[in-house]
């Protein structure tokens, strides 16, 4: 059902949000269950997808109607799709290296905007869950770039971009990682047909090591430093890692590198998908951790000019 919000504070530059949707997003642990919608059969299809509602609520909380979202780790466009169902539709630019989520993305956009006789999906009403009342798809102002992140990012002119949200590859080969494989033939759910690495020189799951990875991620993220305008954000979602027996604090490793990158780490929002699987790892021989929840990484840039 519709609500009547209040207004946002008149000194509110961020976002258009009322004080108590502001103080609801700050909450620095979120867990959240949303519905399969948006072409979710064919977007799961790339097993780190993420919610379009979940890309929403960030896009709400650090942008405002009609300014641009950049996703330079695109893949079937959870962060485009959640510009176009933010309430005052959002413009985003999206960069993916593989044409197959990038052909993916385009069969969800297109599908959705036939839906209802091209009035497009409609989209449940959660209630509580979803403060601010219901959505709809305005897909009016999504760009999908095929391309390597670190040949296209130098071709936007600096200061272009108003807020960036990304989930980029974790790690060097993460779907290697935990117990190497060697219970894949006896526990089904360690088994998936999802190509998650493709065989491009240019996919950072292909790095040599894992500091090599640091690395490239570190040069993207200096130029996400650059296109961003000053004042504004950025945000990263990266999930630890396990390998070669031991604890990889990779969110802790990337926002260190986004501090040489230029940026200012303002936060840490632990999310929680529910309904996510375990997996015996180390069972029954050693205390392998089953790493559910993933860190979005909060990043600014300084508001003065240089």
């Amino acid at each position: 059902m519709a609500v009547d919000r209040r207004a946002p504070h008149p000194a509110n530059e961020l976002n258009e949000l009322p004080g108590e949707e502001w103080l609801y997003f700050t909450k620095s642990v979120w867990s959240t269950a949303y519905p399969s919608e948006l072409g979710h059969p064919l977007r799961k299809r790339h097993g780190a997808n993420k919610p379009p509602r979940l890309m929403a609520r960030l896009i709400e909380f650090f942008s405002r109607t009609g300014e641009l979202v950049l996703d330079p780790f695109a893949g079937v466009g959870g962060t485009l799709l959640g510009a176009a169902i933010s309430r005052g539709p959002r413009r985003a630019l999206g960069i993916e290296l593989s044409p197959d989520w990038a052909r993916i993305y385009d069969q969800v956009v297109c599908e959705a905007l036939a839906e209802r006789d091209g009035l497009g999906p409609v989209l449940t009403d959660l209630g509580p869950n979803d403060p601010g009342g219901p959505r709809s798809f305005d897909a009016g102002g999504l760009e999908l770039r095929v391309g390597d992140a670190l040949v296209v990012l130098p071709t936007l002119p600096s200061g272009s971009v108003d807020f960036v949200a990304t989930d980029p590859p974790y790690n060097v080969q993460l779907p290697l990682t935990m117990a190497g494989g060697a219970l894949a033939e006896r526990h089904t759910n360690r088994r998936t047909d999802y190509a998650m690495v493709t065989d491009h020189p240019a996919d950072l799951a292909n790095a040599p090591s894992y500091e090599a990875y640091l690395d490239r991620m570190e040069l993207v993220l200096r130029q996400l430093h650059r296109v961003l305008r000053h004042g504004r954000y950025a945000t990263v979602i990266v999930r630890d890692a396990y390998q070669a027996g031991r604890y990889l604090f990779t969110g802790a490793d990337l926002a260190r590198r986004a501090t040489e990158a230029g940026f200012a780490v303002k936060g840490d929002l632990i999310w929680y998908q529910a309904g996510s699987r375990l997996r015996p790892y180390g069972y029954p021989k050693a205390f392998v951790p089953n790493i559910v929840h993933q860190h979005i990484l909060v990043l600014r840039k300084d508001a003065r000019p240089d």
